[in-house]
Formats: structure tokens, C-alpha cells, sequence
């Protein structure tokens, strides 16, 4: 389900999406944030609920749509558990959902990683295996106090949220533009 509209983007990512119900629970739990007074920043972006894979600032967007699909031919369908809140020591004031790592999930990564590698393309480093922090953003760019806020929020109103990875798709972000997406393969 190639795309061959041509954007500007900020960059690109290969991400797994969930399954309908857990994504639908991620949006429940990202309501209640805004409810609760975090400005929506991602939320107004159009971006389903994801954990990417890899992230590239520039790249031959074909050549990943067509590494995808490949990759996804065998690859079926997994199990995850979104079960802590996290944020990263930097300036952007990322607050995600943590996945439990298991060992489909870190393979299918390493598996990526390998194939990226044979085709000579590089992601960012923060998701290389060995520094990959697997994480489902639910805001950035918070406001320090909102961020905290949100913490609190999380610890009041967060139940794990298990689901499947169903689909990998290859997005152009800022603005978010879906290129491709691949049906995992069932069970």
C-alpha cells in the first residue's frame, strides 16, 4: 500500500502500530492528560498511537517503504504490555509509555536494525540496538510543570494496557504523513 506522494518532512520513522483496542485505550489515557490540563501538542498531529522502530532524518524514502515490506513478509503479529510512564533527560519534555521488553519485540528491532544495515542505511543512533529505548510518546514539548503533572496522573489513573503490534508503517513527520503500512502476519 505504497504512497508515491512526494512531502517535505522533517524526516522519517518505521513504526509498529497496535491493535485497535489498545490504541484506542493509549487516546482514553492521552485524554485524561488534557483533560487534566496538558497542552496537546502531539495530539493534534495526527500521529497514531506507535513505537518506532527507527527514525531517520533524511533517507531514500522508496527504498525504506520497499525494506519494510520485505521485512514485514515474515514477521507476524506480537504481544505487548505498555506498563510504566517514562520521560527523557532532555529539553523536550517527552512523557511516554514504557513496553515491557520481551524478547519478540527486541528481535524484531534487532532483525530491522540488520536488514537496515545490509542496505546501507542508518537510523539515528538512539535506535540502534543496545541504545534503543522502545517508548510509545504520548506528549512532548510539555511545559515543565505540566510534565510533572502528568506523573502524577499517570500514577492515579494508568491501568497496563496489553495489545498486539499489527501493522508496521513508514510515516514522514512534521507534518505527519502516513506512507505505507504492512499487515503483520497472523498468529
Amino acid at each position: 500500500m505504497a504512497n508515491n506522494h512526494k512531502s517535505i518532512t522533517e524526516g522519517y520513522a518505521v513504526e509498529l502500530f497496535l491493535d485497535a483496542e489498545a490504541e484506542a485505550k493509549v487516546l482514553a489515557f492521552r485524554d485524561i492528560i488534557y483533560r487534566d490540563g496538558v497542552q496537546p501538542v502531539q495530539g493534534l498531529m495526527n500521529d497514531k498511537p506507535h513505537i518506532s522502530l527507527a527514525v531517520f532524518p533524511r533517507v531514500d524514502s522508496q527504498q525504506l517503504i520497499a525494506l519494510s515490506e520485505e521485512y514485514t513478509k515474515n514477521l507476524s503479529r506480537f504481544k505487548f504490555r505498555l506498563g510504566a510512564a517514562g520521560t527523557f533527560p532532555t529539553s523536550g519534555n517527552v512523557l511516554f509509555l514504557y513496553p515491557v521488553p520481551s524478547l519478540e519485540m527486541l528481535k524484531a528491532h534487532a532483525d530491522f536494525h540488520h536488514r537496515l544495515q545490509l542496505a546501507g542505511l542508518q537510523s539515528s543512533p538512539y535506535y540502534f540496538p543496545g541504545n534503543w529505548v522502545p517508548h510509545l510518546t504520548l506528549e512532548f514539548d510539555i511545559a515543565r510543570e505540566e510534565l510533572c503533572q502528568s506523573v502524577g496522573i499517570f500514577k492515579e489513573n494508568f491501568e497496563p494496557i496489553d495489545g498486539e503490534f499489527t501493522q508496521v508503517g513508514v510515516v514522514g513527520f512534521r507534518p505527519v504523513e502516513y506512507l505505507a503500512s504492512f499487515d503483520l502476519k497472523k498468529g
